[in-house]
C-alpha cells in the first residue's frame, strides 16, 4: 500500500475521531451550563428540554438561563451578542452540520439589534438560530 492510501485513510480517521471528540466537548460544555445556569436562574428543566422542540415561551428565567448559557460559552458580553466567537466555534464543528450552523448565526447576528436587556438578546438571538434552522439549535 502506498503513502496516498494511507494518508487518506488516516484523514478519514482523524476527522471521525475529530467528530466524536467535538461532540463529547458539546455534551460536557451542555452539562456544565446546566450546572451553573439553571440554580442560578432557577429555569425549570420542562422549559429547557422544550427549546430544541421549538418551544420559546415568555419565561424570564428561561431568557436569563439562556444570558448565562452565551456568557458562559463566551458568545455573549456585556449583553452584546459575540458573533465572531460564535462563528469561530461553528468553524470546528463537523462537516455535514457546520455551514448550516454558519449560515444560522450569520443570519441572526444583528438579533440584539435595539435590545438592551441581555436575558432578551439571548433569548432572541436563540430563537432566531432556532427559526433558521432548527436541526442546529
Amino acid at each position: 500500500m502506498g503513502l496516498l492510501p494511507i494518508a487518506i485513510i488516516l484523514s478519514v480517521a482523524l476527522r471521525q475521531t475529530s467528530s466524536v471528540i467535538i461532540m463529547a466537548r458539546q455534551e460536557l460544555t451542555s452539562k456544565l451550563v446546566r450546572s451553573k445556569c439553571q440554580p442560578e436562574t432557577g429555569v425549570s428543566t420542562e422549559a429547557i428540554e422544550g427549546v430544541p422542540e421549538g418551544k420559546f415561551p415568555d419565561d424570564r428565567n428561561l431568557k436569563c438561563y439562556m444570558k448565562c448559557a452565551m456568557t458562559m460559552t463566551l458568545t455573549m458580553r456585556d449583553g452584546k451578542l459575540r458573533t465572531d466567537i460564535a462563528l469561530s466555534m461553528a468553524e470546528k464543528l463537523s462537516a455535514d452540520i457546520k455551514d448550516r450552523v454558519i449560515a444560522a448565526i450569520q443570519k441572526c447576528s444583528s438579533a440584539d439589534d435595539g435590545l438592551t436587556d441581555p436575558c432578551e438578546v439571548a433569548f432572541t438571538a436563540t430563537k432566531c438560530i432556532h427559526d433558521a434552522d432548527s436541526e442546529v439549535c
